[in-house]
């Protein structure tokens, strides 16, 4: 008798056993499967752009073809090159602004080109790397702003202009359609009196 009670208390112990052994495998089971499905990526949320004040939010990359193609049209202005700029200009385009001054294509090309008759050193970069970058904005229009210290040695004053520049250029189909430049132009007119003196 001493051994069926035993068998009978090791089967009812074994029961209880079994009982918590199938409750935490199916609780081990359920962690597996939560932690599965929070370990999906989220659902990508497409969403209309924001237009209530005109859509101008969207993403600026500094390395896209509109900027490295601003950065090139950079270089040929300091090295005294700008004329290569004029593939990158739409000749349809009449949206070229010197603060408030309105000019053509070639008026524009011409008068940057014309720094390089009153400086020498000219440089965009010289007190700090310029800021520049693209971006796509929700509306669709895609624009690269930059700003930077210009600076320059005057031909007939000799003495080194500096003049915080910022311009701003909208793209479409890979051409310049307008551009805005805003700087303070006294230390240009100062050089040109200078030059007229002379």
């Amino acid at each position: 008798m001493e051994g069926f009670s035993f068998s009978t208390y090791s089967l009812y112990i074994r029961d209880i056993i079994n009982h918590k052994s199938i409750k935490m495998k199916k609780f081990l089971l359920l962690l597996f499967v939560i932690s599965l499905i929070s370990c999906q990526p989220p659902k990508e949320q497409k969403s209309s752009p924001n237009m209530e004040f005109g859509g101008w939010s969207g993403i600026s990359d500094d390395h896209s073809k509109e900027s490295l193609m601003a950065r090139e049209f950079n270089e040929y202005y300091v090295t005294n090159t700008f004329q290569k700029g004029a593939s990158m200009i739409s000749d349809d385009a009449d949206e070229f602004f010197f603060n408030s001054d309105k000019v053509t294509k070639q008026g524009w090309l011409d008068g940057a080109s014309a720094h390089h008759n009153y400086f020498d050193d000219i440089s965009n970069d010289k007190i700090q790397p310029y800021n520049l970058t693209t971006t796509r904005y929700d509306n669709g229009q895609v624009w690269t702003l930059c700003w930077f210290i210009w600076t320059g040695t005057g031909k007939y004053t000799g003495t080194e202009a500096q003049i915080l520049v910022h311009y701003g250029f909208r793209w479409k189909d890979d051409k310049i359609v307008a551009a805005y430049h805003f700087f303070d132009p006294t230390p240009i007119n100062n050089e040109i009196a200078a030059a007229s003196e002379n």
